[in-house]
């Protein structure tokens, strides 16, 4: 039997190391994490590959690199993500601009760039995690919560989309 192949974004750190270790560990399955930066990738247990989610790209070239030597991505885990607090007028446009970037445009492109192979294989999952800040607001927390809450509703909605194609959608 094929072991799986899982594509876990920010795998540097965090939560994102410990899924992409567990799955390796744990599972034995193929898996490429990703980091905007790359020191040293001989310090991780499974293949550490260069992305920046809020770059088009970046995200083309890493699901080309994946689907060249592997020829499937059986699991894409949207983890990559950043924090965003303060009072939504004090807050940069810049700032907001990049929290949308990273936590919800990147993983819908990253999404729509895996699509393709999953929907030709009649298989495949796609994980999104998002936080429990997207379901209940709380002060300073509007535009990180705002970000979140539509990336859930988007796997919602891409659950019932993609379903008859054999393609699982879930939000954490």
């Amino acid at each position: 039997m094929m072991k799986k192949v899982v594509l876990v974004t920010g795998a540097s750190s965090g939560i994102g190391l410990s899924i992409a270790n567990n799955l390796h560990f744990q599972k034995k399955y193929i898996v490429y994490g990703t980091s905007r930066k790359i020191n040293n990738s001989s310090n991780f247990s499974f293949n550490l590959i260069k992305l920046d989610v809020t770059k088009k790209s970046s995200i083309q070239r890493c699901i080309s690199d994946i689907l060249k030597k592997e020829s499937k991505i059986d699991v894409l885990i949207n983890n990559a993500g950043v924090g965003i607090t303060g009072p939504l007028e004090e807050i940069p446009t810049s700032e907001i601009n990049n929290h949308l970037q990273t936590n919800l445009i990147g993983p819908i492109l990253l999404i729509k760039e895996v699509l393709p192979s999953m929907r030709s294989s009649k298989n495949g999952v796609i994980i999104n995690v998002t936080s429990i800040a997207g379901e209940i607001a709380t002060p300073f927390r509007s535009v990180y919560s705002g970000g979140k809450a539509a990336l859930d509703i988007i796997s919602e909605t891409l659950a019932m989309e993609l379903r008859s194609f054999g393609i699982d959608v879930v939000s954490i």
